[in-house]
């Protein structure tokens, strides 16, 4: 298991990475609101607890109204290390159901071997979410235009990490999608990682990543890389555990819908 200390760490690098529209906080508990769209931007982070363990329950109760507020399902972020011990158990015998359980990998980018990318496709890095990275995950996955207009904001924010956005082209066509953060501590987060189903095992995911690792990434001072895949997505695990990726922690969700 990874030792507490580090597993904070890296809950505030996801939180830099991907910044809520609105936060609160209690007893030591963050609480992100970001229009319902995604669950890292709309759960509580409760790697720390000052409240009384014995009367915990009155302050999940405080939570549940701050989200119904907002007419948002109750969501907790779990990941190895949560605060207090016990806070599993008392959501589960609320009613809070598991979701996503969610694996974090990580490896040094000098390991990352740069060779083998496709050269038949034509790879573009930017400063920002520009409309064809967001008009093609609008296209093919769960997240609608609007919802992705809202996590265009969320990436807006992203001022003191650096940030960039790749695209892949074939023939002029936008066939996949990568987004990186980078923070000051030098760990480079990936994100967003997508390839039309047409063009996939073309080495198209793989060849975006080492692209924007050689040209980019260490350019602006990366030493680590990571990235989070729920613990279902069997092809992705397997290539990112190709290409040298270990298991760092792991996280899961536990929601309760407004009754």
């Amino acid at each position: 298991m990874t030792p507490a200390k580090e597993v904070k760490r890296f809950q505030e690098f996801l939180m830099n990475a991907w910044p809520a529209e609105q936060y609160f906080f209690l007893n030591g508990w963050i609480l992100r609101f970001t229009k319902g769209v995604t669950s890292r931007a709309n759960s509580v982070i409760p790697i720390n607890y000052s409240g009384n363990s014995t009367l915990i329950e009155n302050d999940i109760e405080l939570v549940e109204n701050a989200y119904k507020s907002y007419k948002l399902p109750t969501i907790f972020t779990m990941p190895e290390f949560f605060d207090p011990k016990e806070l599993d158990g008392v959501l589960r015998n609320l009613g809070y159901v598991e979701q996503d359980r969610t694996i974090a990998l990580l490896m040094q980018a000098k390991n990352l071997d740069i060779q083998g990318i496709n050269d038949d496709v034509i790879y573009e890095t930017h400063g920002e979410r520009v409309n064809e990275f967001s008009s093609l995950l609008a296209k093919f996955t769960k997240r609608d235009s609007n919802q992705q207009k809202i996590i265009k904001e969320i990436t807006d924010r992203i001022n003191i990490p650096k940030k960039c956005f790749v695209i892949a082209k074939w023939k002029g066509e936008v066939i996949g999608t990568l987004m990186g953060v980078l923070n000051p501590h030098g760990y480079f987060y990936i994100a967003d990682v997508f390839v039309v189903p047409e063009f996939r095992r073309q080495k198209i995911a793989s060849s975006m990543l080492k692209t924007v690792i050689k040209e980019w990434a260490i350019i602006n001072g990366a030493e680590n890389i990571w990235l989070q895949v729920e613990l279902q997505n069997h092809n992705a695990i397997k290539l990112y555990e190709k290409l040298g990726m270990k298991e760092a922690y792991s996280y899961y969700y536990l929601r309760k819908d407004i009754v």
